[in-house]
């Protein structure tokens, strides 16, 4: 006769549920505890490399508006100069080179080639959440507004810009205005260029008002661009301060 033994399992003390539970929890909340630890090394490696490459472009950039302002403000005497001559000369009065050399800075065309590229990824990527200084944030926030304002000004300057050139190329033949078109034209050579006579394609009075009326909207335009310029490089300065300090950039 056979006879069956019944197995009896000893069952496990509470204890023992209570130590496997705590170490699994110990284990899943250690691996969470790294992958924070990770990720919050990985923003603050971030938000330093963004620190330090937005820095550099803002170095840049205020090379750039400084060269822009000092180019707004060469230009802008001279447009007015062009509508001053044209309500107060016959066009007869004075040689045409004078015409010429005043008449050219109508169409001057004053835009910005910001180094942006850093600030634009920032903004358009959602990577301001790497900053967790609110300070550099708002200046960040303010530098890209003030940005925006130069290009809606830019953008000004060229709804205009064809019928300026139609206007002026009625008056002036181009061809002429090559040796001067450089802002860097010494003044000695202008004096001597104010003095020749190139042939004008028009004299009626009325093309040269014509012409003076866009310079007028031309030269209220670029007065606009300047002080946004000026109110760009005061945000961009502030905030390259604001990065050395806070970053303890070189």
């Amino acid at each position: 006769m056979e006879v069956h033994h019944h197995s009896h399992t000893a069952r496990k003390k509470w204890t023992h549920y209570f130590w496997e539970f705590l170490m699994l929890f110990l284990a899943v909340f250690c691996g969470f505890l790294a992958e924070y630890q990770l990720e919050h090394k990985i923003e603050k490696d971030r938000e330093k490399q963004y620190s330090k490459t937005l820095y550099e472009d803002l170095k840049a950039d205020t090379v750039i508006l400084n060269g822009m302002i000092q180019e707004t403000n060469f230009v802008i005497p001279k447009v007015d100069s062009f509508r001053y001559l044209v309500h107060t000369k016959a066009i007869d009065d004075i040689p045409s080179g004078i015409w010429y050399y005043y008449g050219r800075f109508g169409t001057r065309n004053i835009a910005a080639s910001l180094q942006n590229a850093t600030l634009q990824q920032l903004v358009s990527s959602g990577g301001l959440r790497y900053f967790k200084k609110q300070n550099v944030v708002y200046a960040i926030a303010a530098y890209d507004q003030a940005t925006r304002d130069i290009n809606n000004s830019g953008d000004a300057q060229l709804t205009t810009l064809n019928e300026v050139l139609k206007a002026r190329n009625q008056i002036f033949d181009s061809w002429y205005m090559d040796e001067i078109m450089s802002l860097t034209v010494s003044s000695s050579k202008v004096d001597s260029f104010k003095q020749t006579s190139p042939p004008l394609l028009s004299r009626k009075k009325e093309d040269f008002i014509q012409y003076a009326s866009f310079c007028q909207v031309r030269s209220f335009n670029i007065k606009r661009l300047v002080e946004r310029l000026a109110i760009a490089l005061n945000k961009a300065e502030k905030l390259m301060l604001l990065l050395k300090k806070e970053y303890h950039l070189q």
